[in-house]
């Protein structure tokens, strides 16, 4: 199983008492990477939000806001949004052209709960329609006519939106436009763009490719879906992900089962994600982990299933994630903190005592060849033996299919629609 080193770039925004308020996410292609000679706005954009995700929102930017570039795709709805609404400002490109295409689209964002910003913001005609839903502007100062200013901020400030100074570079111009009338401001002078790094899995490519057959059909079920994903433990763990984004706020429950996430996440968020994954493959993936770790995630459903029934859904999904600090090269917890697991699953997971913990603790000390110390699910030896062998068996056979050889805000919002 591959693991991909991702990044993304931050730098910070601040408010007029210089304390952070977000940060803006910044695509950053690899040191040596192709990749970016490769996308577009709209797939720069997504790899920002998936790779966010991936390394983990609150690792990004903790309690603050987070401030993204939104292109036509994702204002038109066919870029994925998996940033949660109460903490997201998506900033509007001044190379979107505002039809009532991309005007609808933001008035949906709006609805849903997000912020939006005018980036680098000139006045143009039609730009009212954007101003109206508009909580922000962001104007490059270092580009602005100095002599115009003032009476920009002005007709800005009719639209109730809060400023922002981009572009800051010195204590002089800082103070300078802070008595203008600016409300935020950010520039190298604050602090310049952050590289943070993290680590995904790779999945394979016949996987994406069989998900995204079975998504273009409308007769595809989530019960389909799940069959594909829990044989690709990479699959797993982003999927997982994404479901988790604003769990820890609320505004998503957290999970049991992969057929849970599953129906989180949505169809159209699901074909999105998948079509990205294909545009930006990195090859297919090889190495014992991935057998081990479907080994351990079937074994532990076949357990639950002689002793547990109603449980079995969550022993596979325990099973797999226990698996995880082998496949990322980090510890468990780490593992499992961007993750919307209930309370339930997660102790699980971490081989505690509860009834679907014993049953993972005794398939890692079978695996681990110790099945003399499995005994906590008092399960005989016998039975242990043919679930691991049955479990090899599936894991094998499904890995055939897939596994080829090679390597809260501060920041004041909109109060509502002008009339």
């Amino acid at each position: 199983m591959a693991v991909l080193d991702i990044v993304v770039g931050r730098q910070p925004v601040f408010d007029r008492e210089l304390a952070v308020v977000g940060y803006e996410l910044l695509f950053r292609p690899l040191e040596g990477g192709e990749l970016a000679d490769q996308l577009d706005g709209d797939l720069m954009t997504t790899a920002v939000l998936f790779n966010s995700v991936g390394i983990g929102v609150n690792r990004l930017v903790g309690d603050k806001v987070i401030f993204c570039n939104a292109d036509r795709g994702l204002l038109t709805g066919s870029v994925p949004v998996v940033l949660s609404p109460e903490r997201t400002v998506f900033e509007v490109t001044e190379s979107v052209a505002l039809d009532d295409e991309v005007i609808a689209g933001c008035e949906r964002l709006v609805q849903q709960g997000f912020m939006l910003a005018v980036d680098h913001f000139v006045w143009t005609d039609g730009v009212e329609r954007l101003l109206e839903l508009a909580s922000l502007v962001k104007i490059d100062v270092q580009l602005a006519d100095e002599a115009k200013l003032p009476t920009l901020l002005q007709r800005c400030k009719e639209f109730d939106v809060g400023l922002v100074a981009e572009k800051v570079e010195t204590p002089a111009e800082l103070g300078h436009f802070q008595e203008l009338g600016f409300d935020y401001f950010q520039g190298y002078l604050l602090s310049r763009p952050r590289i943070v790094p993290g680590r995904t899995l790779d999945s394979s490519s016949v996987a994406r490719l069989e998900i995204a057959a079975r998504l273009a059909s409308s007769e595809c079920s989530a019960a389909e879906l799940e069959q594909v994903i829990r044989a690709e433990p990479a699959m797993t763990y982003q999927l997982l992900q994404m479901a988790g984004v604003g769990a820890d706020h609320g505004f998503r429950r957290r999970v049991q089962t992969l057929r849970e996430a599953l129906v989180i996440v949505g169809w159209r968020q699901l074909q999105s994600w998948i079509s990205f994954l294909i545009l930006t493959s990195k090859g297919d993936t090889s190495e014992d982990e991935v057998v081990t770790t479907l080994t351990r995630a079937r074994m532990t459903e076949l357990l639950a299933l002689e002793t547990y029934p109603h449980l079995s859904g969550l022993a596979f999904a325990a099973g797999m994630l226990s698996a995880f600090d082998l496949l990322l090269g980090v510890r468990l917890e780490e593992v499992l903190i961007s993750l919307p697991l209930d309370a339930e699953l997660h102790d699980a997971v971490m081989a505690r005592d509860t009834e679907v913990g014993r049953l993972v603790a005794d398939v890692i000390d079978c695996q681990l060849g110790r099945p003399e110390q499995a005994v906590r699910s008092t399960i005989d030896e016998q039975k242990l033996h043919i679930a691991s062998i049955k479990a090899l068996s599936w894991a094998l056979e499904v890995s055939r299919g897939f596994v080829r050889t090679s390597r809260p805000t501060t920041l004041r919002r909109k109060s509502a629609a002008r009339p």
